[in-house]
Formats: structure tokens, sequence, C-alpha cells
């Protein structure tokens, strides 16, 4: 029999303080001497010398995964418990029964005291363990006597046929003894291969309880199905997140907790199809029938003939992942929404910012007009008219004689070319009336057509388009006193969106004037280019000698919202930038700094119109 040591650990396992009171109290009695005794075997006188009271050292701990904790630490540190007393209600038997069987496998030696109520009503129908040898029973409330000789005799062991026997006090047993000779003339090698199994069992129980030990902290939830598709096995992460108890589901099927979707044989069909499936979309049911998302992966088990043993599941709780994902969905709806709501503000602050530019035109031409009226000489008509009807009886000597009477017919003659004049710029400047009143309009239906890339496109003559941009600019062309020079070189016509283009040289000649509004030179050049491919193109420039841009700025400026000006809302070059865009073209700026002017370059495709061919 392996050393006995005279400090033999204890474990008691109740949370009642009255009982680890009891049993400290019963297991401290004083060591003192005990009698010897005798006994013979087979006709040889065997003594027992005098041996010391053992000392005991109590250690409590609830019910629960800590008691599993503490006899495997308690084993693998070579510390093993001698005893274990459980304190035991009718309402926990299942539960404590599993747990000792657990026990037995961390160290198979541990024997077991079960303190019952001493009601023999209210014990369990079956006491029933897997070591019979290796349990017993004392009734509550105990007595500090008989808890003490419990502990004494069954935390010392049964003598195994391989333990020495002794010859008397002062006479150890040797290995030679014809006694044990006779009894066991192999008692050397059976203790060696003894000794090998205790050694292997000892493994053995340590990696088990390593493995269950990782089944039982694995936060994800493991499901074992048998060959014959039934549950063989689940841990507490998946016990925790359903609401089972382990046997509530061993030897079930898994539709239990799978439901309509493990019925329908999607995950076991992949599974047998292509031996392991990761991250199939699932769902697991409650014990309340409440339903839990998942993310399931699994494989196939084989024996070492390659037989079908069944299958291995791990499952994660994607419940906060698919709250998330919907959070994420209607986050982006609302996202769509506002940029509806935005887009059709922008739209709207573009229709109002392009048509005022068009306003400013037609306030131009009606200031024209205005000032054409009040200068107007057609009043003298009526003047002379009334001369004429005064001198109506004696007109010939009126004209002839009469000193303003010789002045009518120059004065007529006056009045007649300053009123066709008149006649002349008023329809010139209606026609521009009329031509920005359209171009208004086109600006509306420009931006309500803005997502598409295309728009209307038509033959345009470069010339008369800069033409139309600076007569649309021309009041800030005037007020700042800017001296424009056209550069064109000879191109056909070009096939492009005509109303983007203007809009595009009307807001960037605009900008070039109120850049040049506190410089001392004001000099506006735009020019005209064929760029020689392929593939041919047209860049129209815009420079002026004003303020100049940053050379941080050259590519913000076309930022929606960016403006150098105070109170400016940097739409027009946003839009700009956009305009070319669509029509397949670029827009683009040029400078040197502050203080060095700046360069403005729209790049248009060589779409080209030649109407003889």
């Amino acid at each position: 029999m392996s050393h006995i040591p005279a400090n033999r650990q204890v474990l008691l396992v109740s949370a009642d303080s009255d009982m680890q009171t009891l049993l400290r109290e019963a297991l401290s009695v004083s060591s003192v001497g005990a009698e010897p005794v005798d006994c013979s075997l087979n006709g040889q006188h065997i003594h027992g010398g005098q041996r010391l009271l053992p000392q005991f050292t109590l250690v409590c701990v609830e019910a629960g995964h800590g008691v599993l904790e503490k006899v495997a630490e308690a084993k693998i540190t070579g510390h093993p418990f001698s005893l274990a007393f459980i304190e035991v209600g009718p309402w926990e038997w299942n539960l404590l029964r599993e747990m000792v069987e657990r026990m037995w496998e961390c160290d198979h030696t541990l024997r077991c005291v079960f303190c019952l109520p001493l009601d023999r009503a209210s014990w369990p129908g079956c006491l029933s363990f897997s070591r019979p040898e290796q349990w017993a029973v004392l009734r509550i409330p105990l007595l500090k006597q008989e808890v003490f000789q419990f502990a004494c005799c069954l935390s010392a062991g049964i003598p195994s046929p391989l333990d020495p026997v002794s010859n008397g006090p002062g006479h150890p047993a040797e290995k030679d003894n014809p006694l044990q000779r006779q009894l066991y003339p192999n008692a050397h090698d059976r203790e060696e291969k003894t000794g090998e199994l205790e050694s292997a069992r000892d493994a053995l129980a340590a990696s088990k309880y390593y493995v269950d030990n990782i089944l039982r902290s694995m936060a994800d939830s493991l499901l074992v199905i048998n060959a014959d598709m039934t549950i063989g096995a689940v841990n507490p992460s998946l016990l925790n997140l359903l609401g089972y108890q382990e046997h509530d589901l061993i030897g079930e099927s898994p539709g239990l907790i799978f439901g309509e979707e493990f019925a329908q044989g999607a995950i076991i069909e992949n599974l047998l199809l292509q031996g392991s499936v990761s991250g199939v979309e699932s769902s697991f049911l409650t014990h309340e029938g409440r339903k839990i998302p998942i993310s399931v992966s699994g494989s196939m088990m084989q024996d070492q003939q390659g037989q079908f043993q069944g299958l291995v599941c791990v499952a994660q709780d994607i419940t906060e992942r698919k709250r998330m994902e919907e959070e994420k969905l209607q986050l982006h709806e609302q996202l769509l929404d506002t940029s509806r709501q935005l887009g059709m503000a922008e739209v709207a602050t573009g229709v109002l910012h392009n048509v005022g530019n068009v306003l400013n035109s037609i306030n131009v031409s009606i200031g024209v007009i205005t000032d054409l009226l009040k200068n107007s000489m057609v009043g003298d008509v009526g003047r002379i008219s009334q001369l004429l009807e005064k001198h109506r009886e004696d007109l010939g000597a009126y004209f002839s004689q009469n000193p303003k009477g010789k002045q009518v017919p120059g004065f007529l003659e006056k009045l007649s070319r300053q009123l066709v004049e008149e006649k002349r710029v008023a329809l010139l400047e209606l026609d521009r009336l009329r031509e920005n009143a359209g171009h208004a309009q086109q600006c509306v239906a420009a931006h309500q057509d803005l997502a598409n890339p295309s728009g209307i496109t038509e033959p345009v003559s470069l010339g008369e388009l800069i033409d139309e941009a600076l007569t649309v600019n021309q009041d800030v062309l005037g007020m700042f006193s800017i001296n424009v020079i056209q550069e064109f070189q000879e191109v056909p016509q070009v096939i492009v969106d005509k109303h983007q283009v203007l809009q595009i040289l009307v807001d960037v000649i605009r900008n070039a004037c109120q850049a040049m509004e506190s410089v001392s030179i004001k000099q506006l050049i735009v020019r005209v280019k064929l760029i020689i491919g392929p593939p041919d193109s047209i860049c129209l420039e815009v420079q002026d000698t004003g303020s100049g841009i940053p050379r941080d700025d050259l590519t913000r400026i076309f930022g929606q919202g960016y403006s150098t000006k105070y109170g400016g809302r940097g739409l027009s070059l946003h839009r700009g930038a956009l305009m070319a865009k669509n029509m397949g073209g670029a827009l683009r700026a040029q400078s040197e700094g502050a203080g060095q002017g700046a360069t403005f370059f729209l790049d248009l495709p060589g779409n080209f119109h030649f109407p003889d061919l």
C-alpha cells in the first residue's frame, strides 16, 4: 500500500457554516498514542506497531465547478484529498451524483461520505454509484466522535495484495519475506505493473479533466450529434444559452433545439456531403421557445476505420451582430433619405444661384431699355406736331420765313435717325431678355435632371458661347472696368450641352471678375484652344490678374461648400466641376499663389460638327 501521509486533506462540500464549524472541531483532535494491533495470517503472527492518530486539514467549498477544480488541483500537486464529506439535499441528488462521478474521474482513490437528513423518507429514492466500495452515509446531525472515526478509517485506504506485511515491532517486511513470496511469487512484477497502471490512470484522469475544462470554458456553444442522430454531448455555454439541463438534451433529437431549420435538413445535408460547414446562419430554440440567431460551423467525425461516428457543431450567438446589421440598415436608409433631402436642397440652391446670375443679365438689359426710354426723343414728336398744328394755315410761309420753322425739317431728320437707333437698341435688348429668360428655363431643367449624366447636346460655336457668357457678366465687367482680351483659335463647331457649358463659363468669368476687385491691373483673357490628340479635345481658358489661389486650395476650391469669399456658399465651382465631368470633360485651376492671378481650364471632348459632311 502506498504511504499514507500523517497529515491528510479532507474536502467538505457544503455552504452551511454550522456544518463547516462542526467538521473542523471533529477533525482537530490532538494526536495521542494508539494501542498496538495484533492479527495473524495463515498461522504467521503479524504485529501492528503503535501509530499516532492522523492530523486532518479541512478544505471547504460550495457545490459546483469549483469542487472539480479543487480535486484536480490537489491531485496534480501531489497532495490529494483522502476523504470528501458531501452534504446532500433531496433536490440535489442528480447533480451531486454527476459531480461525484467526475470527482472520481479526477482522483479514483477518493472516498466520499454523504451527509443525509435523519428522516429516511427525505432520502433519494435510489442511492447508486459506479464505485460502491468508495462511499458511505452519515446521518445529520453528526456526532464529532463518529465523524473522526470515519475520517480515520476511510482515509487510511485498504491494503492491497502488494502491500508489505509487518513481522512485528521493529521488524519491517523485507522484500524476500518467505510469507510474501509464498502468497505472491510475482509480487515485484505486479507491483511495478500496478504502479505503471496507476500512473497511466492519473495521466488519463488529468488529461480528461483538462479536455473537460476546455469544453466547459468555451464561450461558443458545443453540440455533438451521435451517428443515430441524437444529441450525444453539450457544453455549459449551450445549456446557459438555451436554458436546458444536460439530462434534458442528451439522447434527444437535435430538432429539439434547432427547430424547423434542422427538420428541413439543410445543415445536416451539407455536413454529410461536404464533410464540414462554416458560418451557416441558423437559429436555436430556447427552452421557452424563443429563437436565437446563430452562426453554425461543424464537421463530420469518423473512427479509425473511416466509419461515420457523428457530427461536431460549434454555434456562435449572433444576436448582437444581427442587431447591429439591422441598425446599420436603418442608418443606411436614414442616410439615403437625408441625402435625397440634401440633394433636393442642393438642387434648389443651385437653381437659385444660376437663375440669379441670369437675372443679373436681365436686370442689365432692363436698365438699358429703361435709360433709353427715359432719354428718348419720342416726346419731341408731340411738340413738333403741336407747332405744325398751330401754323397749319401758313405752313409754307412758316417753313420759308420763320427762323424756327426753317429748323423743323432738319430737326425731323435728326429725330428720325434717333428714333431708329432707339428702336434698334430696344430690339437688341429685348432679344437678350428673351435669350436670358430661355437660359433661366434651361437652368431649372438642367438642375431637375442633374442626376442624368447626359443632357441635350447640339452643335455650338464656342466663340458665340463665350460672347454670350461675357454679355451675361456685362454688369460686373463694367462695374470693375475690366479689360477683356479674346484669343480664339479657329475651331469647328462642337457638339456639347450648350447650357451647361454656358453656365460654367458664366460662373468662372464672374468669379474671375470678383477676384480682380481690389487689384490695380484688371485684365481678363479668354482663350479657345484646339488640343491635337488622339483624341482631339477643346480647352477653354479664363485667365485673370486677380488675387490668385494658394497652392493648397487648388483642388479644395471645387469641393462643395468651400468658398474664399465672405458669405459665399461655394456652389459655382463645385457644380461646374460636376457638369464638366458629366460632359466627359474636366474643370481645373492653376495659380502661382496669392497675388499672382489664376487661370481656369475647361476641357471638353472634341466632338466636332462638320455640316458639309
